[in-house]
């Protein structure tokens, strides 16, 4: 075996059709950026939407990085290179609106910008062969990075104080919405896909519902936010039944279980409120649903990601 091969083996990544799949991701800086994160949860003089917030990029995404297939150097960001890159975002969400603030979320948008370049520069030399059914777990990778992109984005937006004509938090919701739905849940959706195809429905309907259900907020039209949050909320189910039903290790089974049921609960959850709106039906206000749907939807692409390994093959 040479020693390439070697190195490899040692960190945990495969070769598929001759090329060199996603490692096995680090523990240390999943714990680290997870202690931070529990410490800003009680700390962090910032509103329950922005803390919940900082969940995807301290924990999420330095999680996810080294399991997607291979994007360019965005893998050299794996672990405590973006966990460190999203540390500023504390301070930035602890200082009042305004250019101090949104310095401190410079390095994490550009790193997501990074993410975008890297996308970019695979999904778009293979156009129009990626967007055939078989390889829509590849186009979803792409298409979450993207998002990941606009998440970091509206972050930027929501820290200048910028006047969008939207309330800060639906600015914030919308940062939220795309690192967690956008990326998160649209990256696991396109792993599991690749060996499970019946899950590749679920991976279009999160690429086309989630930028649909932040149309529905910037057109301000309940029927398109609606049905933005129907496809979304189906897709989601989709993806907890895939995460009940799954196998692995006893630990990864019961953390998988886990993340599928909070996703049974809070997609639901998410399907009601937008059609309660739309018919002008009494039902939970936001700050009930940030804190009930938020939570559940935040927690359960946490579980469901800390839960992923990678097939062998």
């Amino acid at each position: 075996m040479s020693t390439g091969s070697n190195a490899r083996r040692r960190a945990g990544e495969r070769v598929r059709d001759g090329r060199v799949t996603g490692g096995r991701p680090e523990a240390a800086p999943q714990l680290a950026g997870l202690a931070v994160w529990a410490a800003a949860m009680v700390l962090l003089p910032a509103p329950l939407a922005a803390r919940i917030l900082l969940l995807a990029p301290l924990v999420i995404v330095p999680r996810l990085i080294p399991l997607l297939l291979p994007r360019g150097w965005i893998g050299r960001f794996e672990g405590w290179p973006s966990m460190l890159a999203a540390l500023p975002l504390l301070i930035a969400f602890s200082l009042p609106t305004g250019p101090p603030a949104a310095v401190f979320v410079l390095p994490w948008l550009a790193l997501a910008l990074a993410g975008l370049g890297a996308a970019l520069r695979h999904g778009l030399p293979s156009l129009p062969s990626i967007l055939h059914p078989r390889r829509l777990p590849e186009l979803g990778i792409d298409v979450a990075l993207g998002f990941w992109a606009v998440g970091a984005t509206f972050a930027m937006v929501d820290r200048l104080g910028l006047q969008t004509g939207f309330s800060s938090a639906i600015v914030l919701l919308t940062a939220i919405h795309f690192h967690f739905a956008g990326f998160a849940l649209l990256a696991l959706a396109s792993l599991l896909a690749a060996s499970r195809p019946w899950l590749r429905a679920p991976v279009l309907g999160l690429i086309s519902g989630i930028p649909l259900t932040a149309a529905g907020f910037v057109l301000t039209s309940d029927p398109v936010n609606a049905v933005g949050a129907l496809v979304v909320g189906s897709s989601g189910i989709g993806v907890a039944v895939a995460l009940v039903s799954g196998g692995g290790s006893a630990r990864s089974r019961w953390l998988a279980r886990a993340a599928g049921v909070a996703l049974l609960v809070g997609m639901p959850m998410g399907i009601a409120w937008s059609l309660a709106i739309l018919l002008g039906q009494a039902f939970l206000d936001l700050d009930t649903m940030i804190r009930t749907h938020g939570v559940l939807n935040s927690l359960a692409v946490l579980l469901g990601v800390v839960s992923y390994r990678a097939p062998d093959v």
